[in-house]
């Protein structure tokens, strides 16, 4: 069984190299950026959601360090995941274009 060969075409090089790493560097920055605001944003829903937690006063509500661990790995969690799902609908949205053709 034969697979079709797949021709390798290489990306362009930029005519300016300061720009394209002006570009690199923008988007690093756009990136942190955004992934700031999504530690922001998690960050604030897991302290609402324990602040609701322990408001019915449960026996580990007493055990700062369980809280502060939560308060520090459940926002990077979220962030984690949240890139991996978009990194998966990258994935599936630029197959399906290239297969329908709508993507060079």
């Amino acid at each position: 069984m034969s697979h079709p060969r797949r021709e390798f075409h290489a990306p362009p090089r930029p005519r300016n190299r300061f720009g394209a790493v002006l570009a690199g560097a923008a988007g690093a920055i756009g990136f942190a950026l955004f992934t700031g605001l999504l530690l922001l944003i998690n960050g604030t829903a897991v302290l609402v959601f324990f602040g609701a937690l322990v408001d019915a006063q449960p026996a580990w509500a007493e055990r700062k360090g369980l809280i502060q661990f939560g308060l520090f790995a459940l926002p990077l969690g979220m962030v984690v995941v949240e890139w991996l799902v978009w990194d998966f609908l990258c994935g599936v949205l630029w197959r399906g274009g290239r297969r329908s053709g709508k993507v060079e």
